[in-house]
């Protein structure tokens, strides 16, 4: 049992840090979108509205796109607290334990938050593009000063996820 809540534990922990470089800001000048960016670093919260409610927030790395790459999580004092990477052949967790392996990175985000996260539309969002994304609700308002706010809406678990992108 309790090894069962170590790693459920450490998946939330990673999903959390996905969601976290959802909200990430590129290096990019202010007011400006450039699709061609793929790494963006920042500060990533996210809070699932399940019982009970969960909630995390960790500086981030996002690199690569929803079909390969990887998103680091740290600490405040910069050390890492887990390693995402995906490809076509499946998503690997990576923690102070063992690897955890896994069919897709969709997997991944709802056996550690308790609801699927849209990753591709978590890229697209990034880069400025709104796509038909059901049950969730982006505000890309401010993206143009480092900052994303997406919400998954009822009759699904509501989660609220935010991001703040370095400059």
């Amino acid at each position: 049992m309790n090894r069962t809540l170590y790693t459920a534990g450490h998946v939330l922990l990673v999903v959390a840090i996905f969601l976290i470089a959802g909200c990430a800001s590129s290096t990019r000048a202010r007011g400006t979108i450039e699709p061609e960016i793929s790494r963006w670093q920042g500060r990533l919260s996210l809070k699932v509205h399940s019982e009970p409610v969960q909630a995390f927030s960790a500086n981030f790395d996002l690199q690569g796109d929803a079909q390969a790459g990887s998103l680091v999580f740290m600490t405040p004092i910069g050390s890492t607290a887990a390693r995402l990477q995906w490809d076509a052949s499946g998503a690997r967790l990576q923690t102070s334990g063992e690897p955890q392996q896994f069919e897709t990175l969709e997997a991944l985000t709802h056996q550690a938050t308790g609801a699927p996260l849209p990753i591709g539309s978590m890229f697209a969002w990034l880069h400025g593009l709104e796509p038909n994304t059901p049950g969730w609700q982006v505000d890309l308002q401010n993206l143009p000063n480092g900052r994303l706010s997406a919400h998954r809406l009822p009759p699904e678990t509501p989660v609220e996820l935010k991001i703040i992108l370095d400059r």
